[in-house]
Formats: structure tokens, C-alpha cells, sequence
């Protein structure tokens, strides 16, 4: 079922000159993690801004579960938990738990069932006994845990996060993941911005790659990784420098990039067997050879260059 539908929404902004986003359309089903990737100034912070009505889109429309929400946000927002970057969804000067109170209570739980949601989120990252310290006194990463837990404290159709994995260390972000997942799982749709490939890849099942303000790349996480690996790839470690004689009877079965001085990645061409291959190199100065599994960052790079 679309929980979330991005109808061709554009949005320049005049004083700059700049067109952050151009003509950008996807959905988020109920249960689904998207990983919403691009480089920085990409646009996605301002797509995040414009489906909840923080920045008017100058073309296209916002509909949430099945409601028109592009210029009245407040269904939107009463179904949806959100951070933004710099754990802007908190009262700094507050504690943890009076912030799960004020922030509860806007989504309609009464103090008693705020602070027992907001207890065990806190537990989950095992940060309960910081619950009465003033938030400008904890750690940037405790913030951002702080965050995230305000964001998810009440029952949600929803989640937006804007780089969680800010500040985060690896026990942290392991708990999140699984924490999405969970949420997942009851059917809520969860739309996510990264620059961590490795965590996009491990959290979501779809994935929207954005750059310079348009959708260059959308796809299912399973599905692109397989196409990403139907071609073979090695990284190959010569003893020696290789010389051009050598290089072209490589070029023709594989496509072939120097990583470093005797390493080269070596990309089989379709209807090259590796039985050929392999009795290519044999006949090579090799330390070392091994298969490349390609990842995100892989078709990040290919679509933003970076």
C-alpha cells in the first residue's frame, strides 16, 4: 500500500538562482526503508522539507496516505516522526525525558505513556541512566540517539530521518538498524538520507539516488545489487608492473582499472568464460587475486562522479 506518493514536485530558489530540485517523483509503501542518497547540495534536504510543508514546492503535490497534504501538513505530521539534520527535533536545554514529554504530548500521549515509551527507547541504546541530563550536556552522539528517540516515541505511519548515523558510533548504529527494522515490520514506511553507503545498504530495500536536484537512480537494494554483480570482477595483485603487451591481452576479455602500483580491477566482458581468464592470468607474475562484491558505492559513483 503507498503510504507516500512525490508527485513531480520542483523547487528553485529565487535569491540564490539555484534550482534545488527539478520535477522529482517516487513513493514509499507502508513498510518500506528507503535510502534517499546524493552527494551534498543534492536536493535532499529540501525534498525532506518540502514533503513536510517546511519549504513550499513551487510545482507538484505531497499525498500521504491518501490525503493531498502539499499545503496543510498537520495529517502528515500527526502520523509522522521526523529528524532533521542537527537534532533540530529537540529543546536543548530540556533533559531526554522532558523532551519525550513535550514531544509525546504534541502527538497525543499523556506524560506517563511518553516516559515509559521514551525509558525504553533509551534503554534500547543503552543510555537510560543520561534520561534527566540536560541534552547540551551530553555527547554529539548521545544527542543524535536523543533525536532519534523523540523522532520514534509514538506510534507512527511514518519515520523521516535526515543523517541519523550523524555522530553515531558502531554499537549505536547497529541499534538503529535494527530498531528500523523492527518498525518495518509493523508497516511503517521509513524514507532515510545517508551518505554511509555501507548503512544504506544494510538498512533499506529500495533505494533513490539524487543529484544535482534530479532522480538519477531508483530501484529495489536487492535488485540493483544483482544486476551490479552479474559481470565478474577480481582485484588482482601483480608481482610486477605489467607491460603493455600483457595489458592488451587482458583488455581483450576484461575491462581493466589500476587501483595501485601491480593492483588492477579486472571487470570479465560478457561471453568471456573464466576458464579463459583464469588461464590468462596464470600465465601472469600474481601475488594475490580476489573477487570484488560490489556494493552502493559503487552505483553511487557511477551516477554522481564522486
Amino acid at each position: 500500500m503507498t503510504l507516500l506518493s512525490v508527485n513531480n514536485i520542483s523547487k528553485t530558489y529565487q535569491k540564490a538562482h539555484k534550482k534545488a530540485v527539478s520535477d522529482i517523483s517516487f513513493k514509499v509503501d507502508s513498510g518500506d526503508i528507503v535510502a534517499f542518497l546524493g552527494p551534498n547540495g543534492a536536493g535532499k534536504t529540501t525534498t525532506l522539507k518540502m514533503i513536510l510543508n517546511l519549504v513550499s514546492p513551487d510545482e507538484g503535490t505531497i499525498v500521504f496516505d491518501g490525503k493531498n497534504v502539499t499545503s496543510n501538513n498537520l495529517f502528515l505530521l500527526k502520523n509522522t516522526g521526523v529528524l532533521l539534520e542537527g537534532s533540530k527535533n529537540m529543546f536543548w536545554a530540556l533533559s531526554p525525558m522532558e523532551n519525550f514529554v513535550y514531544w509525546g504530548g504534541q502527538r497525543g500521549l499523556n506524560k506517563k505513556e511518553a516516559e515509559k515509551r521514551g525509558e525504553a527507547l533509551l534503554k534500547q541504546f543503552g543510555l537510560l541512566n543520561k534520561k534527566d541530563t540536560s541534552i547540551t550536556r551530553l555527547s554529539r552522539g548521545m544527542q543524535q540517539v536523543v533525536g532519534i528517540c523523540c523522532a520514534m516515541i509514538a506510534e507512527l505511519k511514518l519515520l523521516i530521518l535526515d543523517e541519523p548515523t550523524l555522530g553515531l558510533d558502531l554499537n549505536a548504529t547497529q541499534i538503529m538498524v535494527k530498531s528500523l527494522k523492527m518498525l518495518s515490520t509493523k508497516g511503517v514506511g521509513i524514507l532515510v538520507t545517508t551518505h554511509q553507503m555501507e548503512f544504506a545498504q544494510k538498512v533499506a530495500n529500495k533505494i533513490l539516488l539524487i543529484n544535482h536536484g534530479k532522480l538519477v537512480f531508483s530501484d529495489s537494494v536487492k535488485d540493483s545489487l544483482e544486476k551490479l554483480n552479474e559481470q565478474e570482477v577480481f582485484e588482482v595483485h601483480f608481482s610486477q608492473e605489467l607491460t603493455t603487451s600483457e595489458k592488451e591481452g587482458i583488455l581483450a576479455s576484461c575491462n581493466l582499472t589500476k587501483k595501485a602500483d601491480g593492483v588492477y580491477r579486472l571487470s570479465v566482458k560478457p561471453q568471456v568464460s573464466l576458464s579463459h581468464v583464469f588461464k590468462l592470468l596464470s600465465e601472469l607474475p600474481i601475488n594475490k587475486v580476489q573477487t570484488v562484491t560490489r556494493g552502493l558505492d559503487e552505483i553511487f559513483k557511477h551516477y554522481t562522479g564522486e
